[in-house]
């Protein structure tokens, strides 16, 4: 009985970690292009060449059916020397009618890179699936 008793308090711990990851920064989920699926809409990050250093322009999407509403966007940069370095855009406002939004910034990135496009609403981050070379 004792064993069942650990054994379901490490189960419960194990789901409380992994339940507040997910809550912290919510991964869409991975396509190849960039694109991914959240919980109520699509998330994207498009451009750029990854695995080669260079200045490219990147755009990052967001599009869901719903009442109106306000987002960040931008992207995230990580490589041997940065975990996760934020770079945001600008706000974009997703209406009614128009349920899709979009930014884009040009910026320089290392051959050794990854990149992943970043959306923030009502204090809460979202993100895409790294795109590593």
């Amino acid at each position: 009985m004792k064993n069942v008793k650990r054994s379901m308090g490490a189960v419960a711990s194990l789901v409380a970690v992994l339940g507040a990851t997910v809550v912290a920064a919510p991964s869409a989920s991975a396509t190849p292009s960039g694109c991914g699926e959240t919980s109520n809409g699509s998330l994207c990050i498009n451009g750029g060449t990854i695995g080669t250093k260079g200045t490219y322009t990147f755009t990052v999407s967001y599009s869901r059916n719903g009442d109106p509403i306000t987002v960040k966007l931008g992207d995230q940069r990580k490589n041997d020397q940065i975990t996760a370095a934020e770079n945001y855009y600008g706000s974009v406002k997703l209406s009614s009618v128009s349920s899709y939004g979009e930014l884009s910034q040009k910026h320089s990135i290392d051959a050794g890179d990854c990149i992943r496009g970043i959306m923030e609403y009502k204090g809460a981050t979202y993100v895409t699936k790294w795109r590593c070379p």
